[in-house]
């Protein structure tokens, strides 16, 4: 199967809203922390233009980009949350209907005592 690479166009819209919204959340915590965009840049070590496309929210920034940004403004805490298992509901959801719902017992000649 060829390597599709994601644009505007192949993006699914869900994403490019996450996306879009992660990436203004991101200017306003470094407006609020009173950095301009080339101190972050130069805090992070991304170029200002990569600072610049993160905050436009956009799709093909590298995914470790976002996080950088995120430690350097002090929202790594985030981090832990995103794509828990423990809030994956319809994962869990599905794993239950996999357990079997009972358990088959071994006869008494097929237990044995070796612990």
């Amino acid at each position: 199967m060829p390597r599709q690479n994601l644009t505007d166009d192949t993006t699914p819209f869900a994403v490019v809203r996450a996306i879009t919204t992660l990436g203004k959340n991101i200017a306003r915590a470094r407006i609020r922390r009173g950095l301009r965009q080339v101190d972050l840049a130069k805090k992070t070590g991304l170029a200002p233009g990569t600072l610049r496309r993160i905050e436009e929210g956009s799709p093909t920034t590298a995914l470790s980009a976002y996080f950088t940004v995120l430690w350097a403004l002090g929202l790594e805490r985030e981090f832990a949350d995103l794509a828990s298992p423990d809030r994956d509901e319809e994962g869990k959801a599905l794993e239950r209907a996999r357990q079997p719902t009972r358990v088959v017992l071994k006869s008494k000649e097929e237990l044995d005592a070796d612990f």
